[in-house]
């Protein structure tokens, strides 16, 4: 035996402790995680994330271990508007409707257990598709602060183009109407936009276009829906535009910046 290998024998392995468990590192606010399955990266949902339920799959699960059915739910993350399947709790499962709002506790007794993985539009249940737009009225109502501020302080994209113009049905016309009501006097809320611009919907245009962003995944502007671009998720370096154009990376950052505000 060499001195270097006896050196190592004597001392031994170092402990947990002593190499530093990365997890006690960590540092923020706790985390529920969960997938990591074959195909599905890990996912995470912070303790005090808000969730809308959108469908409850009573035998959605498997339990290959215990070789049983475990019910699974398909919920809507608010305000990013990201959408997951997560675990359910066998007990409260009776206590929960569908469009309720849930707060993620990360407790035994909490209703949610794990979440799964994250889900695209088109993968969403009969039953959520017809939920989702319920609950989104509902997110726009009790946020309606959030959604006059965008109106409110909004700028042009280009030259060409502004951002109103982004908004389902809205065109030249109608965005020169919000922007010279804007410019005499700031919105307060829905009734009196719709009331000083009679063709602009409110609740309508925004339930509208956050669907529209979560079932088109190219689209070149997300103004609510929080969604990271393939070329976005490697660490490091500058984005690759999708077009090969160099601005793609400043559009990218622009529409980061506009989420953060709105």
């Amino acid at each position: 035996m060499s001195d270097r290998d006896r050196r190592y024998s004597n001392r031994g392995p170092r402990s947990t402790s002593q190499r530093g468990d990365p997890r006690r590192s960590r540092s923020g606010p706790s985390r529920i995680r969960g997938g990591g399955g074959r195909g599905h990266p890990r996912v995470f949902l912070r303790n005090g994330t808000i969730v809308y339920l959108l469908d409850i799959l009573q035998h959605g699960g498997v339990d290959k271990a215990g070789h049983s059915w475990n019910p699974i739910c398909q919920v809507m993350e608010v305000p990013s508007f990201n959408l997951y399947e997560v675990s359910l709790n066998k007990q409260k499962i009776q206590e929960l409707k569908l469009q309720q709002k849930i707060q993620v506790t990360g407790r035994e007794d909490s209703p949610l257990g794990r979440p799964n993985k994250k889900l695209k539009y088109d993968q969403l249940t009969h039953a959520s598709l017809q939920t989702i737009g319920l609950v989104l009225e509902q997110y726009v109502l009790e946020n309606e602060e959030r959604f006059i501020k965008f109106i409110n302080n909004v700028g042009p994209i280009t030259i060409k183009r502004h951002y109103l113009e982004v908004l389902p049905g809205v065109g030249k016309k109608l965005m020169n109407e919000i922007l010279e009501n804007r410019h005499r006097k700031l919105f307060e809320n829905f009734e009196e936009l719709h009331t000083r611009v009679p063709g602009f919907k409110p609740k309508e245009v925004f339930v509208k276009r956050i669907i529209e962003e979560l079932e088109d995944e190219e689209l070149k502007h997300y103004l609510f829906v929080k969604r990271r671009r393939p070329e976005d998720r490697s660490s490091g370096g500058t984005p690759r535009p999708r077009d090969g154009s160099r601005d793609g990376g400043r559009r990218t950052s622009r529409n980061d910046s506009l989420r953060k505000r709105y």
